[in-house]
């Protein structure tokens, strides 16, 4: 049997060949759609969070401590790591438990409001400093 010698007029790409080429080529830009708008949305949501992030900072600077619990005990117990089950206790801190509730406008235009507990005496004097105060929220939600 003899090979079939290419001539000039079938020395090019099939047909199905281009076809086959530009699904290819459909399919990889789709994923690149896909990727570039998924990009976008999480762009978008980041500098919404951020926007959140900074009004309820600057709620929380501005609002008064609503309570203070006197000489609250706080329990710190061993646990394993997804914290089903408890172990011994290890240590208490004695201290005050302040608390603020920060009422802010998320980037939606809804009203929130979260809880914080402030550890330690917002009226402390000026020898302590910023870092021995720490703050933790307590979720948040419509108001």
């Amino acid at each position: 049997m003899r090979p079939i010698k290419k001539s000039r007029a079938n020395a090019g790409e099939t047909l199905v060949e281009v076809v086959a080429s530009i699904f290819i080529f459909l399919i990889l830009m789709g994923i690149l759609q896909g990727a570039i708008t998924y990009s976008s949305n999480s762009l978008k949501k980041n500098k919404e969070i951020r926007s959140d992030n900074v009004k309820i900072m600057e709620a929380l600077q501005n609002t008064e401590v609503t309570s203070v619990e006197r000489n609250k005990s706080i329990d710190f117990n061993a646990t394993n790591s997804d914290m089903s089950i408890k172990g011994n206790h290890v240590f208490s801190v004695a201290t005050d438990l302040n608390k603020k509730i920060v009422a802010y406008t998320d980037s939606k235009g809804e009203e929130q409001t979260t809880m914080f507990y402030l550890y330690g005496s917002p009226d402390a004097d000026a020898s302590q400093s910023d870092a021995q105060v720490h703050t933790t929220p307590e979720g948040g939600g419509n108001s």
